[in-house]
């Protein structure tokens, strides 16, 4: 049997299996489960949903099943299960990240399968067309989406449609001389609302563009394009950010970098970054000493990210960068950036919300400007290790010093 012991053959893989099938359409989710011979579907029956990604997953199983696009679900004969974990097995040379898909085929079905022989082995593939017809199974499916997996799935769907619109000609709506939004903006907007609205319609939400709805305490925060003029100005430095907020804190965040196709994301424990179709833990380091400053600050006073960046004991000892996106503050989790500097005051925003997420759980240090617990005080630094959030905070507090007493 052959062994796929790379990220290119495994997309070489993936490839031929998707080139093999007419009017294949990759789902917006999918995933496999099973459901007892003494009962009816439901969404503890499916402890596994993949929301856009893991496409190689995808494509075998429709390629077991013979499907190809829209939503449906396919009853799986023990048969059709082998097949399927014996076409996807050699990508678990690939040791660099997980197979969850795999294992849950192999390791989990079969031997339930095995002990409960009438039991019925279910896959489920949601794409942009509803059903054709109504199955128990695609709603049991829908309903066991985890917060983590709705937030994934509607940062892309923003994600998808900013990347569509990106280069083209697009209007602009002030929001003040110095800040617009874009066509791109609202309709990013408008597919993440819908997207959230499909699995939790009883959440409330609050949009950058149109603003908030509802009265629960499960409170979805958008920013459907952040970096809105860097991504008018075809610089492709932007951020789609959902966070879902709650009284016990954020359940799940994702920041999506809609021109590279990168999902970060967390589910409020641990911290990952999805790129063609699999998972990569984030692994914060200050290696590359570049320091993002966020400079768009107060119009009225100094603010400490505008003194800073000026600062030349900063630039001996960092490279300072002023992204203007909050996806620098992702790129912090991801051992991209050493550390992400900014003023004000940031809870419940929805900026920062999604990016300060990821940078706790993928273990970055995030105080307020004076080392304080975040949102305390005023701004925050979010650092990869204790030794640069040590130094940043010394080279801050002149500046912190100065700018309160302005």
């Amino acid at each position: 049997m052959a062994h796929w012991k790379t990220m290119d053959e495994i997309l070489a893989a993936r490839t031929r299996f998707e080139s093999a099938i007419a009017g294949w359409t990759p789902p917006a989710a999918h995933g496999v489960g099973l459901v007892p011979s003494t009962t009816t579907p439901a969404p503890e029956h499916f402890p596994l949903v993949n929301a856009y990604g893991h496409r190689l997953p995808a494509v075998v199983m429709a390629t077991v099943v013979g499907h190809t696009t829209g939503t449906a679900a396919y009853r799986l004969s023990r048969e059709e299960l082998e097949q399927a974990i014996e076409l996807i097995s050699p990508a678990e040379a690939y040791t660099d990240y997980d197979h969850p898909n795999l294992w849950s085929w192999r390791d989990k079905l079969l031997p339930a399968l095995t002990e409960d022989p009438d039991a019925e082995v279910i896959a489920v593939f949601i794409g942009d067309e509803p059903e054709t017809d109504r199955d128990p199974a695609i709603d049991a499916f829908r309903a066991a989406f985890p917060d983590h997996a709705v937030a994934i799935a509607a940062a892309t769907a923003g994600a998808a449609v900013v990347r569509d619109m990106y280069g083209t000609d697009l209007s602009h709506f002030d929001k003040s001389p110095t800040d617009f939004a874009t066509e791109a903006d609202l309709a990013s907007e408008k597919a993440i609302r819908e997207t959230i609205a499909t699995y939790r319609p009883d959440d409330a939400f609050e949009g950058e563009e149109t603003g908030s709805s509802g009265d629960s305490q499960r409170r979805w925060l958008v920013d459907p394009l952040c970096g809105t003029l860097n991504y008018a100005a075809q610089t492709p430095l932007a951020a789609v950010n959902v966070a879902l907020v709650t009284p016990d804190g954020v359940q799940a965040a994702v920041s999506a970098d809609p021109i590279s196709e990168e999902i970060f994301w967390t589910d409020g424990t641990d911290a990952w970054v999805r790129k063609s179709g699999g998972d990569t833990a984030l692994s914060p380091t200050p290696r590359t000493r570049l320091v993002d400053i966020q400079c768009d600050g107060m119009l009225d006073r100094p603010f400490v990210g505008g003194q800073l960046v000026a600062d030349p004991r900063l630039r001996a000892e960092f490279g300072p960068r002023v992204m203007s996106s909050t996806l620098a503050v992702a790129w912090v989790a991801a051992g991209r950036r050493a550390a992400y500097v900014t003023d004000g005051y940031l809870e419940g925003s929805v900026h920062f919300t999604a990016g300060i997420a990821l940078c706790q759980a993928a273990g970055c240090i995030v105080t307020d400007l004076e080392g304080n617990r975040l949102h305390t005080g005023r701004g925050m630094i979010a650092a990869a290790d204790e030794v640069t959030h040590r130094k940043l905070l010394d080279l801050v507090r002149r500046h912190l010093e100065q700018t309160s007493r302005s």
